[in-house]
């Protein structure tokens, strides 16, 4: 057998090994002289096979370190997105039209899921994996009993279908626990902290951060946000209620027990119940100066009397974070997981400013 058809032979078993993924994407490939024991031929015979795959731009060569299997990028293909209350919920879909749109632009495409919450995890995952998806964006249930338990089974069920996954807003762990999953989210703990203080700011030194029973973890992180605001500003306090807004006898005597100058509201919408209920309520129990905030800048929150004060969730570029950080798992698998957290807009309004 000639030399050149003993390189050729080796060049041809490396290729077909490198497109089978026998050898991952910036894996090392055996050595020159591994490879000349193996297959009975000289170091110079090997080192030619190796030269042919470079100028194929299938291996990179790095003297002293060996040959590697050359990145490529990523093909296109499609993703899914699986939230739960899409349709009945504002927050979630001005960002899961921002992916949509920051996964166009790299030539992807984004199929998107709703009702999560009554079907069991590996008949979901099974379902997107035959949908031919190469990862999945995630927001975990929030209003479910036992949320966390079914959070992390349909994780653990996606993955084992071998599919990425990167969690939208929330951890499927409870605060303050982390998973081991990607996270792209609104900072929860400095949008409690600025909104806090910039209602300290105005004066208000009793505050009150009032959450729905069953409320999800992020409340705990804004909790926590605006207790650090108010620890760094003298004779401030804040209590944490749970109860619903609109129940005026709870709302009363929450009232008359805590004397707030301020409400700040795990989000617009429980903030929008509570600015009705204290409207029923009226002023001999809800005095004029009593300020409300809330989080998430939905679309009525400036049309609420008074107009709300909230903290806008950054939706373009958590679109953009959440696209690159499920490619950037998809490039490396094995990678730490990140954690991404995108700062929030103060969005100042009537209801903290009057």
């Amino acid at each position: 057998m000639c030399a050149l058809h003993k390189h050729e032979t080796i060049f041809q078993h490396l290729q077909q090994a490198i497109k089978r993924g026998s050898f991952k994407q910036g894996g090392k490939l055996p050595s020159e002289i591994a490879l000349a024991r193996k297959f009975g031929v000289s170091r110079p015979t090997v080192a030619q096979a190796l030269r042919e795959l470079q100028r194929l731009e299938l291996v990179e060569r790095h003297p002293g370190s060996g040959s590697f299997v050359k990145r490529t990028p990523l093909s296109t293909g499609t993703l899914g997105l699986l939230a739960e209350g899409l349709g009945r919920t504002e927050v979630m879909e001005p960002i899961s039209a921002e992916i949509a749109r920051a996964a166009r632009l790299t030539g992807w495409d984004v199929l998107i899921g709703t009702a999560i919450a009554d079907r069991p995890p590996d008949i979901i995952a099974r379902e997107w994996s035959g949908r031919g998806v190469a990862g999945v964006f995630f927001a975990p249930l929030e209003h479910h009993p036992v949320r966390t338990g079914v959070n992390r089974a349909l994780v653990e069920r996606l993955r084992h279908q071998g599919l990425a996954v990167v969690l939208l807003d929330r951890d499927v762990e409870e605060f303050p626990a982390r998973s081991d999953c990607d996270l792209v989210a609104m900072d929860d703990f400095f949008a409690g902290f600025d909104l806090a203080a910039h209602i300290l700011d105005t004066g208000a030194k009793r505050l009150v951060l009032l959450a729905r029973p069953e409320y999800p973890a992020t409340t705990n992180l804004r909790l926590s946000g605006a207790r650090a605001a108010v620890e760094r500003v003298e004779n401030a306090r804040i209590d944490f209620v749970v109860a619903h807004p609109e129940d005026e006898t709870r709302m009363r005597k929450m009232l008359a027990k805590t004397k707030p100058d301020a409400v700040i509201c795990s989000n617009d919408a429980t903030a929008a119940a509570l600015l009705q209920t204290c409207a029923r309520l009226g002023p001999a129990v809800v005095s004029r100066k009593m300020k409300f905030a809330g989080f998430d800048d939905v679309r009525y929150a400036s049309l609420l009397t008074p107009p709300l004060t909230t903290m806008r969730q950054p939706c373009e570029a958590l679109g953009i974070a959440a696209v690159e950080t499920m490619l950037g798992r998809l490039r490396q698998p094995q990678m730490p997981a990140r954690r991404v957290l995108l700062r929030a807009d103060l969005v100042a309004r009537a209801s903290t400013l009057a």
